[in-house]
């Protein structure tokens, strides 16, 4: 891909940005759905195959709680301080305690698609093509500008002063300050590391604390990794219908980080959660799809403070959590 702008390459790692950066990014669409390892689905044989790898002794979870969400369509769900929960949804975001208790709720104009908490406590939404700012009283503090008319936002993350942000549509993650300046960002198509293939609407990243940046390639059945200065650093995950892939077209749909430094992935197709060391070697099943309904998609992840994993379980309306057993 080449810059529309003079016909020069893109540059292959975080680039800075001109004060019209925005406008300028919203030219820069590619089409998500390639081809090659994205385009792969899901036999009879393999689905029953996958479903059968999941196996008790690999399952030290069990669900132990669940939010039952009053809402027509939950999409993302976040943690924030006294580990209290935030579900953002197609016209509200809801609070709870970390008992379950719901606490409070503020209507949207819009779905917002993700969510992140801030340091600060704020909240910042994703909604299809930007981001808005709130606090957890609901009052808007700012609405950011658009990405364009191609941009489709499924994952923000917020820490250190800076919210990255992962725009499927454009197979781009952004890096802004909190105050909405587009610093720099990465180009998904094979300029800086491998080529992001995204064929359906699902590209989550996360940072570690020590400021890695992790986003799905799902197209590609992988993680993979880039330091500070958005250069790529390598990947795990491979293709494959044994517990420890990923298969379909397009797996893992979302990602989480325990605090003890492990991955925990979502699947569509197969609806299951999965726990994998800081390698990227499983470690455990956390919830196996007898735990969900035949067709659940969308299971975005959280953890808490204690290491509850939360699942958001859009088809049942409902946060689903999860307690590992103790060793």
């Amino acid at each position: 891909m080449r810059d529309l702008r003079n016909g020069r390459p893109l540059l292959t790692r975080w680039v800075p940005c001109l004060p019209a950066a925005v406008v300028i990014l919203a030219s820069m669409y590619t089409a998500p759905v390639s081809a090659g390892g994205g385009q792969r689905g899901i036999g009879e044989e393999e689905a029953e195959a996958a479903q059968l790898s999941h196996e008790a002794p690999l399952s030290p979870y069990s669900e132990t709680d669940r939010i039952a969400l009053k809402t027509e369509r939950p999409y993302g769900i976040a943690v924030g301080p006294e580990d209290r929960i935030f579900v953002s949804t197609d016209r509200s975001v809801l609070l709870f305690a970390a008992t379950g208790e719901s606490v409070a709720e503020f209507a949207l104009e819009e779905p917002a698609r993700c969510l992140a908490v801030g340091q600060d406590g704020l909240l910042y939404l994703g909604m299809t093509d930007h981001v808005q700012v709130y606090t957890a009283a609901g009052t808007r503090l700012g609405i950011w500008a658009s990405l364009g008319n191609e941009a489709l936002i499924t994952s923000i993350t917020a820490a250190g002063g800076e919210v990255l942000v992962a725009d499927a549509g454009n197979r781009m993650i952004l890096r802004f300050d909190c105050g909405g300046k587009l610093l720099d960002y990465i180009n998904g198509d094979g300029s800086a590391g491998p080529e992001l293939i995204i064929p359906s609407p699902y590209f989550d990243l996360l940072l570690t604390p020590e400021g890695t940046l992790w986003a799905v390639n799902p197209g590609a059945h992988r993680l993979q990794s880039y330091d500070r200065e958005g250069v790529y650093t390598g990947s795990w995950g491979t293709f494959s219908s044994a517990i420890e892939g990923f298969c379909g077209c397009c797996n893992p749909t979302h990602i989480a980080l325990t605090p003890e430094g492990s991955f925990l992935t979502s699947e569509k197709g197969i609806p299951r959660v999965k726990e994998y060391d800081s390698a990227g070697t499983l470690a455990a099943v956390v919830a196996g799809p007898e735990h969900f309904t035949k067709g659940t998609v969308g299971l975005d992840l959280a953890v808490d403070g204690s290491g509850r994993v939360l699942v958001l379980d859009p088809l049942s309306k409902a946060v689903k959590i999860f307690s590992r057993e103790q060793r």
